[in-house]
């Protein structure tokens, strides 16, 4: 008999033990990795819903003209408390909040703080604190009459975005943006932004046009630099950008072709060639017909010797300087048309006997951003830097080196990184209002100040253009490219047309020059074709004005071939320049800063212009390589407009 023997094969209890063993442990790990991924992400989102609640707050005591009209009543209105106080429970999206904020008052100056509080999924108490200065404006004329009720036909600061709510549906398909956001778009008429898993905002009735596309959300852009000469504890993840009203800003940087979200964790991005600036990129995400302000603000809250710079470090026009600022400011302003005034424009009385054109905020249309793209434009760009508290004017950004590091120096010159960043104030009347009622309303082209910060009165500048010349239609077409503008910036400035009489063409001019309180100090500029004449000077110097003044007239001007040489100053310390001499006769100027020069030649009858300038400084010596002392020489320089930028260091082997 033949017996078989067979064996079963499979896993015994042992085999399946271990198995289960190992398996366990994998999933219990990869439990933990993501309980800590969720908890990282929760933790995110409270850090940024409290700085968002803080910025709110902060932006909510600063609007209110609605509340007070004087000092008492604004005084009464924030009434200083005893420490942190005027506790408020918010409930967020991600944990429930509690603010408190700190109210102090120092001269005319009210010190505040906002503290928002929560406990997070770990139950440790967390925290962030805003600190910020206010202090009283009249506000009757405060460029925010668009949200009176009386004056439905201007569109309120919002804009038609509101913030999203809620996740994302489950393998939902949305087009990336670039930035680690994304858009989605359900089938319906809304357009929303996503940021991970959560609608962070919604442009409402954004897909109902004619051809099936949706209009898109307002977008500006930009780059955070830090410093890291005197920032140099700072991290890219403590620094947010915040807009207000209904927005969503997203900060990201891009190494190769990969982006990477900036976080909470984010301790390093990028940096610049010799590592002088740490920096991230910005989008900020808003809906139409917003205005309104897009400002830096820190993890820890602004401390007193946390400086923001804005603006161009190498212009010569004193309104695109750099300026300290922590926000900048994005308004449209729209007069009411009124036959019955002489500037044709509704006006108000400023109070003190004199008037002041009524304006209306007027937001961003619909799809628009900024920089506007292939236009050459900069991005709107924020420099993080430390400096004393008492240092607060827009200079000490140059003075104390901050925008003029060796890496700002990209196309031959010190600071021309940064070449084109407007300062604090976003003007919206060229080309990127939203719609508004032309019969009612108008606009210029450019706007007369910031709005948010109003003047108390005006007052008018004003006087002759006086041009030697023979009537020729060559001379004609020459004065009638000759503006004013004053140094607040172009288009405050009224010329009448030139007449010819005797031996010369003259016209009178008026500019408009605003006061806070303490009289107007600035320039009036005379410009045209500088290849093609020249006035001597071409700019007036006023200071205190406090009421209507003439007499202010441009009696030497002439036609002819000139060259004129100006630039801007980078130092530091309280080095400034202190003379300027032209070889051939010539005038210069200096800035009141003495942080820019500017000089004209004489007439000259060859085709090009050689000679020198001697600059002078109040200590050290002036920087212009080859030779480093003081001496610009030209040689075959042509007729028209140039720029020679200079630097003053201790000695000549400091010079770049």
């Amino acid at each position: 008999m033949i017996v078989s023997h067979s064996r079963k094969n499979g896993f015994g209890i042992i085999e399946i033990l271990i198995t289960l063993g190992v398996l366990s442990v994998g999933i219990l790990g990869v439990a933990a990795l993501q309980s800590v991924i969720t908890t990282q992400s929760q933790d995110n989102k409270a850090t940024a819903e409290a700085l968002s609640i803080a910025q709110s707050r902060i932006e909510e005591m600063r609007n209110y003209t609605n509340s007070a009209s004087s000092v008492t009543e604004f005084d009464a209105l924030y009434p200083d408390t005893t420490g942190f106080a005027n506790s408020l429970e918010i409930s967020g999206v991600s944990t429930v909040f509690t603010r408190t904020e700190s109210i102090s008052t120092a001269g005319e100056v009210k010190d505040l703080g906002v503290d928002v509080a929560w406990t997070d999924s770990d139950g440790v108490a967390q925290n962030v604190r805003l600190n910020t200065e206010l202090s009283f404006i009249s506000p009757r004329s405060v460029g925010d009459t668009a949200l009176e009720a009386s004056e439905s036909l201007v569109d309120a600061p919002t804009g038609r975005a509101r913030l999203g709510e809620g996740q994302l549906p489950a393998g939902a398909e949305t087009t990336p943006n670039g930035d680690g956001t994304s858009l989605y778009q359900d089938g319906g008429t809304d357009l929303m932004l996503v940021y991970g898993d959560q609608i962070v905002l919604t442009l409402a009735e954004a897909c109902q046009t004619e051809v099936g596309s949706c209009i898109d959300f307002v977008k500006i852009k930009g780059r955070v630099y830090i410093d890291t000469g005197s920032q140099n504890s700072l991290s890219p993840g403590e620094v947010y950008l915040v807009a207000s009203d209904a927005a969503f800003c997203a900060r990201y940087y891009t190494v190769g072709d990969t982006t990477h979200s900036v976080t909470a964790e984010t301790a390093s991005t990028v940096t610049t060639g010799n590592g002088d600036y740490e920096y991230f990129d910005y989008t900020c995400y808003i809906g139409g017909g917003w205005h309104g302000n897009v400002g830096v603000i820190l993890a820890g809250g602004l401390a007193q010797s946390d400086k923001v710079c804005v603006g161009d470090p190498v212009s010569i026009n004193s309104w695109e300087a750099p300026v300290i600022a922590t926000r900048r400011v994005y308004r449209g302003m729209l007069y009411k048309m009124d036959g019955g005034t002489d500037s044709g424009k509704e006006e108000m009385s400023d109070g003190n006997g004199g008037t002041l054109i009524r304006y209306y905020s007027q937001g961003l249309a619909d799809s628009v951003e900024l920089p506007v793209p292939n236009s050459g434009e900069s991005g709107h760009d924020f420099v993080i830097a430390s400096m004393s508290a008492s240092q607060t004017e827009g200079e000490n950004c140059i003075s104390e080196g901050v925008m003029v590091r060796s890496d700002s120096n990209v196309n031959g010159e010190l600071g021309d990184l940064f070449v084109g960043v407007p300062a604090d104030f976003i003007c919206l009347n060229d080309g990127l209002l939203d719609n508004y009622d032309s019969d009612v309303f108008g606009n210029d082209v450019t706007c007369p100040y910031d709005p948010s910060d109003p003047p108390s009165t005006r007052h008018i500048v004003s006087g002759s253009i006086n041009v030697v010349a023979a009537s020729t239609t060559e001379n004609d077409e020459l004065v009638a490219g000759v503006t004013t503008l004053t140094s607040d910036g172009p288009g405050n400035c009224l010329v009448t047309p030139f007449a010819y009489s005797g031996t010369q063409y003259s016209a009178n001019y008026e500019c408009d020059v605003f006061d806070w309180g303490n009289g107007w100090n600035g320039y009036i500029e005379v410009a045209y074709d500088a290849s093609g004449m020249s006035c001597t000077p071409n700019r007036l110097t006023l200071s205190n004005v406090n009421a209507d003044t003439g007499g202010h007239n441009y009696e030497d001007c002439s036609p002819g071939t000139f060259a004129v040489i100006s630039g801007t100053v980078s130092t530091s310390g309280n080095r400034r320049l202190s003379n300027a001499v032209l070889s051939d006769g010539g005038v210069c100027q200096l800035a009141l800063d003495g942080l820019s020069y500017q000089c004209i030649t004489q007439n000259f009858a060859l085709e090009t212009w050689t000679g020198n300038i001697v600059l002078t400084a109040n200590s050290g010596v002036v920087c212009f390589a080859p030779t480093n002392d003081g001496v610009l020489s030209f040689a075959d320089l042509t007729s028209g407009f140039h720029t020679r930028n200079v630097s003053i260091a201790s000695n000549a082997n400091q010079c770049p």
